[in-house]
């Protein structure tokens, strides 16, 4: 059972990752997939779009931060998927249907009546307040000068014996210290987000005489609380769903939950409203089991050994190999508007490719992603349909070695002369070819289930999600400073296999080849349309050497029951993207250069067509290895059409070339 764990596992509040990490670790039985949302909002709300999107999760732990969970929170219930909410403690969460989420941890207005009454029993009488400047510590000041006085004025700060520092931990310890500086001596309390092992190290001398409000018996019980009771349950029912999975947590769970999922106020344990205010000196703050590796985090927070960029099969592949080497890697997320090529992609499958270094990368692929196990409607949906290379009179005698080298490697692959080919493949009209590698292990295989499964299998590893586009790569001394739409993260390595957005995202676009360096990469968009052929002959994939051609049966989506078939055209240079369209006229222009080869499109129906856009190398082979300009940054992408079929080989390079860059 997948259980998708949110939380800011990087960024400034990435200590408070560290207690969902530590807890999930603790309990087998359910793949816990962490997806940060660095304890921001918006993030959160895209990591929710993500995550219903995928469709294949029992329920959801997390957000830890409220304003992001209060985002998050219509997009759940509207995908009926159950959210547990251990630390988001925001006043009327859960205002709205019933029957979506249980929370809990007991809310903000709770825990500052506890530090009014705190205040109070230390002897304070003069109060000031004070946040961060966030939105977060404006909103707890806001409803804490709210309370009623109950024994405590509120001053200036001059005048005060106590001040109360709402917000997060890094700004909070920040305007701490300026408090201090400006002469503040009286007793400082801290909102429940400084509860962390790191705050007496950010809050350094100005520590003396400060208190902390926390979750009772610390914020790690109620973590390991949750988790711990969504092992158990989906581990006993894991055919339960939706609300009757929801139902089923709350009557396992060790506390109670009103009608609307917040805690009913005895489910504490304790007699008190679930709140403690505690010295910071002895640390008395919950400790985190994981610290993780890497350096270079800077004000960013942890930063992650690899970060993988590229929503694709190639970048899904290489996160999944760096997460089994227990690397601490994030890979971004795919969405509606990621101009991934996979999206697009055929998905052709074979080993033998006429230029040499490419057939290697084949036939290094073909052995562990498809021949091996490749069942037909296995996890990548792949079809043995047999495939076809059709050659002409130049390319015979290297087609002799590449058959020679493909059943050396134990691939079964034979040179079929032209009237082999006739005998065989009736429908096929061959007076211009001169042979054909003929691979019966060939096919293809459906690309989106094959990079989610990939995706899959490298968060089952505790590689995590990051959601939205990247923008922007700078290389620091130790770490590579990565820009994402919606804040930065850091990272000791960077494997870049973002196919046609690379040039973009190392901050150039490409130009028209007439100004463009030599050798430089160039897009090209790729078009294919489906028909359905006369008679639905049974037909192998084909790939044609001497008109360009290609074509395979399309058994499902989009086509199915169709024929796809790919002709290419000279449209350079454009921005990546896609769609699942192509215009009359564009699929007209394909059938016209397809009858050539298979006289029965001439009167086949038209069910459809998509378009993408590849990056093509100046001699098309992948661009594997360091950017010479920035050596923590690796390339892996410049697939030039052969991308999907050689991805598995391509992140093996690419993930080996990562490991050498972390040293």
């Amino acid at each position: 059972m997948r259980v998708a764990v949110v939380g800011p596992f990087s960024g400034p509040r990435a200590a408070w990752g560290e207690l969902l990490e530590g807890a999930a670790a603790a309990h087998d039985g359910v793949r816990w997939e962490f997806h940060d949302d660095r304890g921001d909002a918006i993030v959160a709300r895209k990591v929710a779009e993500t995550i219903v999107a995928d469709g294949g999760h029992a329920l959801v732990v997390g957000h830890f931060n409220s304003a992001g969970a209060r985002l998050a929170l219509p997009v759940y219930r509207c995908a009926a998927v159950p959210l547990l909410l251990p630390l988001a403690t925001a006043p009327r969460l859960l205002d709205g249907p019933a029957g979506a989420a249980l929370r809990w941890c007991p809310d903000d207005l709770a825990q500052l009546v506890e530090l009014r009454s705190a205040i109070r029993r230390a002897g304070h009488t003069r109060l000031a307040v004070a946040d961060d400047g966030s939105t977060y510590g404006a909103v707890l000041a806001q409803l804490l000068r709210g309370l009623p006085a109950d024994g405590v004025r509120l001053v200036d700060a001059g005048d005060a014996d106590a001040l109360v520092v709402c917000g997060t931990h890094v700004g909070a310890a920040r305007e701490a210290r300026a408090r201090r500086a400006a002469g503040f001596t009286g007793a400082l309390y801290f909102t429940d987000d400084c509860a962390v092992d790191e705050f007496p190290g950010l809050l350094g001398d100005a520590g003396h005489a400060a208190n902390v409000a926390r979750l009772r018996g610390g914020a790690a019980a109620y973590v390991e609380s949750a988790l711990a009771t969504a092992a158990a349950v989906l581990t006993a029912h894991p055919e339960l769903t939706g609300t009757a999975l929801l139902d089923a947590v709350r009557a396992h769970a060790d506390r109670r939950f009103t009608p609307q999922g917040d805690p009913e106020p005895s489910a504490t344990g304790t007699t008190g409203p679930g709140w403690e205010v505690v010295p910071l000196d002895p640390p008395t703050r919950p400790t985190a089991a994981h610290h993780g590796a890497g350096s270079g985090a800077g004000h960013d927070g942890k930063a992650y050994d690899v970060l993988v960029i590229g929503a694709g099969v190639l970048g899904a592949a290489t996160a999944d190999l760096l997460a089994r080497q227990g690397l601490r890697v994030a890979m971004t997320a795919p969405s509606a508007e990621d101009p991934a090529a996979t999206r697009y992609s055929g998905g052709l499958v074979r080993a033998y490719e006429p230029d040499p270094a490419m057939r290697e990368l084949a036939v290094r692929s073909h052995r562990p992603a498809w021949r091996e196990g490749a069942a037909p409607h296995g996890p990548s949906g792949f079809r043995r349909t047999g495939s076809l290379v059709l050659l002409g009179e130049a390319d015979l005698d290297e087609a002799a070695k590449g058959v020679a080298e493909l059943t050396g490697a134990g691939i079964e692959a034979a040179l079929l002369t032209p009237r082999e080919l006739d005998d065989r493949f009736p429908g096929l009209r061959t007076r211009d070819v001169a042979g054909a590698v003929w691979e019966p292990g060939g096919g293809y295989a459906d690309p989106a289930a094959t990079c989610l499964r990939h995706r899959r299998d490298a968060a089952a590893h505790g590689a995590f999600v990051l959601p939205g586009r990247v923008r922007h790569l700078d290389q620091r001394p130790d770490h590579v400073h990565v820009t994402l739409e919606q804040g930065e993260v850091g990272a000791r390595a960077v494997v870049l296999a973002a196919g046609a957005g690379t040039p973009w995202i190392r901050g150039h676009g490409l130009t028209a080849t007439a100004d463009a360096p030599a050798g430089q990469p160039r897009t090209k968009r790729i078009r294919y349309a489906f028909f359905r052929l006369p008679g639905n002959p049974v037909t192998p994939t084909v790939v044609d050497l001497v008109t360009g051609l290609w074509a395979r049966p399309q058994h499902t989506g989009l086509g199915a029951g169709g024929w796809l078939v790919g002709r290419p055209a000279d449209e350079w240079d454009v921005p990546p993207g896609g769609a699942d369209t192509v215009t009359a006229a564009q699929a007209e222009h394909i059938r016209e250069g397809a009858v050539r080869r298979w006289p029965g499109l001439a009167r086949a129906e038209f069910l459809g067509g998509r378009h993408g856009v590849d990056l093509f190398t100046a001699d098309g082979r992948p661009l594997i290895g360091p950017d010479p300009s920035a050596p923590r940054v690796v390339f892996a992408t410049g697939g030039s059409g052969a991308g999907f079929k050689t991805a598995p080989a391509v992140a093996e390079s690419a993930a080996a070339h990562a490991l050498a860059a972390l040293g």
